[in-house]
């Protein structure tokens, strides 16, 4: 039960502060539900991640305006290789963990990229790219660290030890 609680406050905290900082700031967007969603991958030992990554993307996806389904799906799909990367070759540090949430954001928005574009194929610019580095993937990196930091403030206050769990 405790970790279904953790799953529930990590997603409230997602929509909450989603909701709040991408309209006060117009230069600072972090992807909360997909740190959320990394954080949970790469320091969660059970299988469960894939499905609590989908439902962060389904929850992503009421508050886009991309199509419904495809943060779901990328979420779901980049969770296969974020728990391989995990179980293969992650060590938890805080000096490591905003280059690799950077680089899955990036491939995040690469792999929205290229679905949107097979299927709505319009003209994209360079400032596309340079946008999401700038404001997405710098911001969602930084943020990264102190979701982390409180992850595991929170697995030690209410012993939850989401790390040793295997399913």
């Amino acid at each position: 039960m405790r970790p279904f609680l953790t799953c529930f406050f990590f997603w409230l905290l997602s929509i909450s502060l989603e909701t709040t900082v991408s309209n006060a700031f117009s230069w600072f967007r972090p992807n909360l539900f997909f740190v959320a969603v990394v954080i949970f991958c790469l320091h969660w030992r059970g299988s469960e991640t894939y499905f609590i990554a989908a439902f962060f993307g389904i929850t992503a996806d009421c508050f886009s305006t991309l199509p419904f389904g495809t943060f779901g799906l990328i979420y779901f799909v980049l969770s296969f290789f974020m728990r391989w990367y995990a179980i293969k070759m992650y060590y938890e540090s805080y000096i490591t963990l905003p280059v690799v949430v950077g680089i899955f954001t990036l491939s995040l928005n690469i792999m929205v990229f290229l679905l949107l574009s097979i299927f709505f194929p319009e003209d994209q610019s360079a400032n596309w790219f340079r946008n999401v580095l700038v404001n997405e993937v710098a911001s969602t990196a930084v943020v990264a660290a102190f979701v982390l930091k409180l992850l595991i403030a929170i697995e030690k206050t209410y012993k939850i030890r989401l790390a040793e769990r295997k399913f």
